[in-house]
């Protein structure tokens, strides 16, 4: 084997591994040797093998528009260099000069040894005929004739030997200095077989992106599918409409009738209900709306799409309480909901905490058995973390203020308001009047308000719910 610094000797007389450093004495490493190799392998450092160096971090003068790629940790994506990701370029000069160590040619593998995390590996195209990096990045060149960059690749995206010699800094930093990168094992099959096994995991790997492609593909299929069952179920399309339903006409006239009773013992503020809005069909055939006292108004341009017969529109504060606050007693145990506990997608699920009312009745979002909440945050919002608040503790729970909390007067069951909710139709809608900085918009409380919600007899959404739910479940939730 080439050795320049440390190199093991071949298996000994008395079948044990040797390593010899420089003059010294070879020490067996047999208690080092993670696993033994077929006959005609053999271990090696990878120093012994292969050119390691790891770069520095130039002053701002040396970098420029144009010049030498200097590589960053972020531009190793996805086991490869994505230079079309935030290039930066140094001058010919310093790349010469201060940083002649770390020139990186095609075909020389990098390694990240600054992390979290660690483990990122790419082989240099041949974009460039050179390039450099930094200080959290070393340059792997084999030797010719002896190890192929591509197999060293393979070897450490195992990570046990990369796990094996990290060492923890602070701030939950994990590194891997030069000299550990060097010391790293490395077995060292025939070139030929090198070669042979390289091709066949190439191909293997292939045949797992492709199969990841493919997953990902159906998946974006079923996605449509399952958004579409909750379009047909918005629109009155999903199952038949039934004469004999009571008509949403009737339904809104005793929501109304109710709110009027929540008002007169303090469960709605009166000027909640005397601003309440009425939306009605003219005998033009189009749709108006009255808000208390105001004259009537045409919202046809507002209409997301026809209703079947016997449906009708509410805006939604018409509909429900919107974040309602609840009383409860301070030793009472109650539900409490983080957001890592409300699951996205289509189903309706969210686990539980147990905490005391006392503990969370401050500074919290309130609901209560039967509730419908959805995520009012990005990208939790288009991820569809909505659920209906089912076997709470006690009947009541509390959890993150990033929730939006609908509680159902006695007009519209929770299931087919979920099924709104997470319709493209209102996702769609609420995305284009996001507000706040990127990372941080919210879903504004103006949209809310304004939000046309259709509203089928009673019976009906039963139906809908449970047929969507159906639906839902056979094409896999």
């Amino acid at each position: 084997m080439h050795a320049i610094a440390t190199s093991p000797a071949p298996v000994g007389e008395d079948s044990c591994h040797y390593e010899k450093v420089g003059d010294a004495e070879p020490a067996c490493v047999d208690p080092e040797l993670p696993f033994d190799l077929p006959e005609g392998w053999e271990w090696a450092r990878l120093g012994s093998i292969a050119y390691v160096a790891s770069g520095s971090t130039p002053p701002k003068s040396a970098f420029s528009d144009e010049g030498i790629p200097y590589y960053k940790m972020y531009n190793l994506r996805n086991n490869q260099i994505d230079f079309d990701y935030q290039p930066q370029f140094i001058s010919e000069e310093y790349h010469r000069g201060k940083l002649a160590k770390s020139i990186i040619y095609p075909g020389d593998l990098i390694m990240n040894i600054v992390g979290p995390p660690l483990g990122k590996l790419a082989i240099a195209p041949l974009d460039y005929p050179e390039a450099n990096t930094n200080q959290a990045a070393v340059v792997i060149r084999p030797h010719g004739g002896i190890v192929l960059a591509e197999w060293i690749r393979y070897h450490l995206m195992e990570m046990s030997e990369i796990n094996r010699i990290t060492t923890r800094g602070s701030a939950g930093q994990v590194n891997i200095s030069l000299t550990q990168s060097k010391l790293m094992r490395i077995p060292v099959p025939p070139l030929a077989e090198q070669r042979r096994i390289v091709a066949a995991l190439d191909e293997l790997l292939g045949l797992v992106d492709e199969v990841e492609r493919s997953q990902a593909e159906l998946e974006g299929l079923l996605d449509r599918a399952r958004a579409k069952v909750l379009d047909l179920a918005i629109r009155g399309r999903l199952v038949p409409q039934d004469p004999s339903d009571e008509p949403a006409e009737a339904l809104l006239a005793r929501v109304r009738e109710e709110r009027l009773l929540m008002a007169a013992d303090g469960r709605l503020r009166k000027r909640d209900v005397e601003g309440d809005s009425v939306i009605f069909r003219g005998e033009d055939n189009s749709y108006y709306e009255k808000v208390g006292n105001a004259e009537p108004v045409c919202v046809d341009s507002e209409l997301p799409f026809d209703l079947p017969e016997d449906w009708e529109w509410a805006r939604l504060p018409s509909l429900f309480v919107i974040d309602p606050r609840s009383r409860h007693d301070d030793a009472a145990l109650v539900s409490f909901a983080p957001m890592a506990s409300i699951d996205p997608g289509f189903a309706s699920h969210a686990t539980y905490d147990v905490r005391l009312w006392g503990e969370v009745k401050k500074g919290f979002t309130h609901f209560e058995e039967g509730d419908v909440l959805f995520a009012k945050i990005s990208p939790c919002f288009e991820n569809r973390k909505s659920f209906v608040a089912e076997s709470l503790e006690n009947k009541h729970g509390a959890g993150t203020t990033e929730l939006i909390v609908l509680r159902c007067i006695c007009g519209v069951s929770p299931w087919f308001a979920l099924c709104f909710l997470k319709s493209p139709t209102f996702i769609d809608a609420a995305k284009g009047t996001f507000m706040g900085t990127v990372g941080q918009q919210r879903v504004k409380r103006e949209f809310i308000d304004s939000v046309l919600f259709p509203v089928p007899p009673l019976s009906e959404q039963a139906r809908i719910a449970k047929s969507a739910s159906k639906l839902l479940d056979s094409i896999g939730l």
